[in-house]
């Protein structure tokens, strides 16, 4: 449904209005213990959480914030668990919804061979002779 033009509550939730809302709930993310989830730092905010989520969506400054508020719960959530003042499965699992991946490096040294293992004399020769067909071109 769309707002009439002049309606206050369309205007209301603009980039400069949102903004000092969402850097209160960076710093309440940051600074407060018990803001251990979004919807911890969402309810602080005074903002409906679907336009909380709709101004993310749209202004990418905004975005980075969440983002920020985000990071900053992960952190205390890892911090809890690796001073076994949470459960540690549980704290896993709570960073991973909030987006925390394991970063998985594979390192490979030297170079892979191909080794072909034949059983039949017939297809032993079938394949050295399209080794030779393919060497001569």
């Amino acid at each position: 449904m769309a707002f009439e033009i002049g309606n206050r509550y369309a205007q209301e939730w603009t980039l400069e209005n949102a903004m000092p809302r969402f850097e209160d709930v960076l710093k309440y993310a940051i600074e407060d213990d018990t803001c251990l989830c979004m919807q911890d730092a969402i309810r602080q905010s005074g903002i409906p959480s679907t336009t909380f989520y709709y101004l993310v969506e749209n202004q990418p400054v905004l975005k980075c914030i969440k983002q920020d508020i985000n990071d900053a719960i992960i952190s205390r959530i890892n911090r809890l668990a690796l001073k076994d003042e949470a459960p540690a499965a549980p704290a896993i699992f709570r960073m991973k919804n909030l987006g925390e991946r394991d970063e998985q490096h594979i390192a490979q040294s030297g170079s892979i061979k191909q080794e072909i293992i034949v059983t039949d004399a017939a297809t032993a020769k079938e394949i050295e002779d399209l080794k030779a067909k393919f060497e001569g071109e």
